[in-house]
C-alpha cells in the first residue's frame, strides 16, 4: 500500500529510479518487488526492457492501477499487454514470419481469402509477467484460433514433443529439427518462397504462370 500511494503522488507519465524508490518508502522489505506485483492491479511501470529510453535504473510510471492505498478493491485481473517496442522485436527476430506455419505476414492464405496477420503472444503468461524474447511467440490468426493443428488451441505437452522428437526416423530429420530450435522460424525453400509470391498474384496472372509452368514440364519429359 505504501509504494502505490508514493507511486501515486509521482503522478502518471514520470521517471524515477530505484534509489528514490527506496528513499520514497522506507522500511518496507523488497520494495522493488512489491512494485512489480502491482502491475497486476493494472498499474504500468516501465524499465529499460520495455522502454529503451530509460536508463537501466530507470523507472516510467505510465499508468495508475487499482489504487489499493486508498481502499479501492481490484474488479479482475488486467489482461497484460505487450509493449509495442517489444512486438515489433520479436516479429523482427521472426523475419516478420509465423512461427508455427511460417506464413508470412500479409500472406494470403492458399486455403480462404485472408491473410495473414501477426500477433505477439505470451508463452507463458504466468504473473510476474516475463516479456523476454524467449517468452514471447510470434503466430498468424489461423495457428493461434487452432485451425491449422485440428481446430483446437490447446498448448501440447513437452513429453508428448519430445516424444516425437525422438521418433523421428533419420539423423538428418533431428538435425533439421534441430537447426529449427535454435533459429526459432520455419526453414523455407525457394519452392516456398515462389509459392506465397504466386499467391499474390491476381487471378488471371496466376492461372497464366501455372500454365507457363505447366509448358515447361512438358518439355521438360
Amino acid at each position: 500500500m505504501k509504494v502505490a500511494e508514493f507511486l501515486a503522488g509521482l503522478g502518471e507519465d514520470t521517471v524515477f529510479t530505484k534509489f528514490q524508490l527506496f528513499e520514497g518508502v522506507p522500511g518496507v522489505a523488497q520494495v522493488d518487488r512489491r512494485m512489480r506485483d502491482l502491475r497486476e492491479l493494472g498499474w504500468q511501470i516501465d524499465n529499460y526492457k520495455t522502454d529503451p529510453r530509460l536508463q537501466p535504473d530507470q523507472y516510467r510510471l505510465t499508468a495508475i492501477g487499482t489504487r489499493i492505498d486508498l481502499g479501492e478493491q481490484p474488479k479482475e485481473a488486467p489482461r497484460y499487454r505487450i509493449p509495442a517496442a517489444r512486438r515489433r522485436e520479436a516479429i523482427e527476430r521472426a523475419f516478420h514470419q509465423c512461427q508455427t506455419c511460417g506464413a508470412r505476414a500479409g500472406e494470403p492464405y492458399p486455403d480462404s481469402d485472408q491473410t495473414a496477420v501477426l500477433s505477439v503472444r505470451l508463452i507463458d503468461p504466468t504473473p510476474p509477467i516475463d516479456n523476454e524474447l524467449g517468452n514471447l511467440s510470434v503466430e498468424c490468426q489461423q495457428c493461434i484460433a487452432g485451425i491449422r493443428s485440428g481446430g483446437t488451441a490447446s498448448s501440447p505437452k513437452p513429453d508428448a514433443v519430445l516424444t516425437r522428437t525422438l521418433s523421428l526416423s533419420g539423423r538428418e530429420e533431428k538435425r533439421r529439427l534441430y537447426r529449427l530450435m535454435q533459429s526459432g522460424r520455419p526453414e523455407r525453400d525457394e519452392v516456398d518462397l515462389i509459392f506465397a509470391d504466386w499467391l499474390r498474384l491476381g487471378r488471371d496472372d496466376r492461372v497464366d504462370v501455372m500454365l507457363k509452368l505447366a509448358g515447361a514440364l512438358i518439355q521438360e519429359d
